[in-house]
């Protein structure tokens, strides 16, 4: 009231302190803004604290552009043989169905061959198209690491050993969904291959044997640099998006054909995704912080370990 009517200089020259009321409050530092004074009451009940989600925003978006970098690059180094491999594979269906009685006797003795050689047909055959012959290629383009006969050895064993599983995967398959030819087989075979069987058995199969390889087959020390969180997850992202960009229409060609062909047809496909998924594993592994020693990939190490 004092301050109505005589002005500030009254009241406070009487000792007296006035009451800030309503939006006539008295800021006593005016160089800072007054949070009391630009708040209603319907705002000050609205406040909410502000939480981190542009900063997780943008560590997904840098994990993502991380992604799709990976697969890219990758993608484009194996652009050859991987369209030599679905060409193949088109123009297998197209003997197979459509060259009559002048291809189907070669199908025939390799059907017998598989038959009668049963699991070592499948892993001699799956070694020789996934190991030897994507790691004489990666050899002769300076893709393939050093040492030239560990990782050699390494492709040969750990693409026999999928051989094994990927044959008993397709009789599986034949027990739960037969041995036909026609779409609906097809189709329910691909989607079991693709969200069954590769993200949850053979995906993380290959990120962390991948990932061990590019990090020099550590026993104990540096497998927790191998199962980083975050780099393991582009890994693994970057395998799943590769094989399904790989295997969806790959698979589509396998299951085209009888049950006792299809490690064959999965063979001439193997051969292009063998070298793409070994690409693709160096990629991520130096970005995601391999050791120097490692990288073979040509890419910079960027350590995006805090990224995601």
């Amino acid at each position: 009231f004092g301050s109505s009517l005589f002005g500030s200089g009254v009241p406070r020259a009487l000792g007296l302190q006035a009451m800030p009321v309503g939006p006539d409050i008295i800021d006593e530092n005016p160089g800072t803004p007054s949070t009391a004074a630009a708040a209603t009451p319907e705002e000050a009940l609205n406040t909410e604290p502000q939480d981190e989600s542009p900063t997780k925003t943008s560590r997904g978006c840098l994990f993502v552009q991380e992604v799709r970098t990976t697969v890219r690059g990758s993608l484009r180094e194996a652009r050859v043989p991987t369209l030599f491999s679905l060409v193949v594979g088109m123009v297998l269906i197209a003997l197979y169905y459509g060259g009559g009685a002048a291809t189907r006797p070669a199908f025939d003795a390799l059907a017998e061959l598989k038959s009668e050689t049963g699991l070592w047909f499948a892993v001699v055959s799956t070694c020789l198209f996934g190991g030897v012959l994507p790691s004489m290629v990666m050899a002769a383009t300076g893709g393939l690491q050093r040492p030239y006969g560990v990782n050699l050895l390494f492709n040969v064993v750990l693409w026999a050993l999928l051989g094994l599983c990927v044959d008993k995967l397709y009789e599986l398959q034949g027990i739960l969904f037969g041995d036909q030819q026609d779409a609906p087989t097809i189709v329910r075979k691909v989607l079991f291959d693709q969200f069954v069987w590769n993200p949850f058995l053979s995906v993380p199969f290959l990120a962390v044997t991948f990932r061990w390889r590019d990090f020099g087959f550590p026993i104990r020390k540096g497998c927790q640099d191998v199962l980083r969180p975050s780099s393991l997850s582009l890994a693994y992202c970057s395998t799943l998006l590769t094989c399904w960009g790989s295997w969806i229409p790959g698979t589509s060609v396998v299951y085209a054909f009888p049950e006792v062909l299809q490690i064959p047809a999965f063979n001439i496909i193997l051969f292009s995704y063998s070298i793409v998924i070994s690409i693709i594993s160096q990629r991520a592994s130096s970005r995601g912080g391999s050791p120097p020693a490692q990288q073979k990939c040509g890419e910079p190490a960027q350590d995006v370990g805090g990224a995601v």
